[in-house]
């Protein structure tokens, strides 16, 4: 992993790359996003290097940018955080970024506080991302949400959120993290559904059950990008992989890895110009 930096509406901003073994001609950009209180250099081991070898395997470029003081500047209105207060602009800065790497396609996943600038970014650059996997993190409440939606454009999106979630309750309501204040949230359901209405998709969802314990919700009626909705019962505040969380995160689980269940999503299993292959990994 290779440490960089870019100025950006003059700020320095740190990023963290992780470049495949073999690149094709022109690679895709997947950008991680991490939670509040994290940064770039420690998602790599709280997702249990995942990711690192999704891009490995695929192919793609891997970025873990770094937030201003731990947190990126969000669609939640209620985020009294150093990046709120100083009003950094990390749609800039993520946008900055994919024009460093002007990649054949970019895709983003975001984590807690990551999960919801992924929806700001979606918000206010639009067109910028091919698709985006959003863990733990539930569309704010109507009144809790600081941009508007106009500019959005339909846009693939999963989300993941286990129904133990200590701190973004699945049921939805008010989330307070070590006693700051994030807002209301919608329940994890009725935030999905929101967001395929934003899509222009009114049908109702497709409910699959893949593996014991996981729920999927697909709301795609041929016409408008695909939203879905895992359901991972009894698990908590995490990124699905094989790690071990600390208690304060809720259950994990070892019937889902989070990276893999993105991989099929964004469609990045080996079709880089056939010049990557790789076996099928497990949900």
């Amino acid at each position: 992993m290779e440490t960089r930096t870019l100025d950006v509406q003059g700020r320095r901003r740190r990023y963290h790359v992780v470049l495949p073994g073999r690149l094709p001609q022109r690679p895709d950009l997947l950008l991680y996003l991490h939670g509040s209180r994290q940064s770039g250099r420690v998602s790599p081991y709280f997702t249990d290097h995942t990711f690192d070898a999704l891009a490995e395997r695929t192919g793609a470029i891997l970025v873990y940018p770094d937030g201003v003081g731990h947190h990126f500047n969000d669609a939640r209105r209620a985020l009294d955080e150093q990046c709120r207060r100083e009003e950094v602009d990390d749609v800039a800065f993520l946008s900055a970024l994919v024009r460093e790497f002007a990649p054949a396609r970019t895709f983003a996943c975001g984590y807690s506080n990551g999960g919801h600038m992924v929806m700001r970014l979606l918000l206010e650059a639009p067109g910028l991302l091919h698709a985006a996997v959003i863990f733990a993190a539930a569309p704010p409440a109507p009144g809790n949400l600081l941009v508007p939606t106009t500019a959005y454009r339909p846009t693939p999106v999963l989300f993941m959120h286990g129904t133990a979630d200590p701190i973004t309750p699945y049921e939805g309501g008010t989330v307070e993290l070590h006693g700051a204040a994030r807002g209301e949230m919608m329940p994890a359901f009725a935030g999905a559904a929101y967001w395929a209405g934003l899509n222009g998709c009114t049908a109702m969802p497709h409910t699959a059950h893949p593996l014991p314990g996981v729920d999927v919700d697909t709301w795609d009626d041929g016409d408008h990008p695909p939203v879905q909705l895992w359901t991972l019962h009894g698990v908590g505040h995490v990124v699905p992989s094989p790690r071990k969380f600390p208690e304060a995160l809720g259950p994990g689980t070892d019937a889902v890895v989070g990276a893999e269940v993105a991989a099929r999503f964004f469609g990045l299993e080996g079709d880089n110009e056939g010049d990557i292959e790789g076996d099928q990994a497990p949900l």
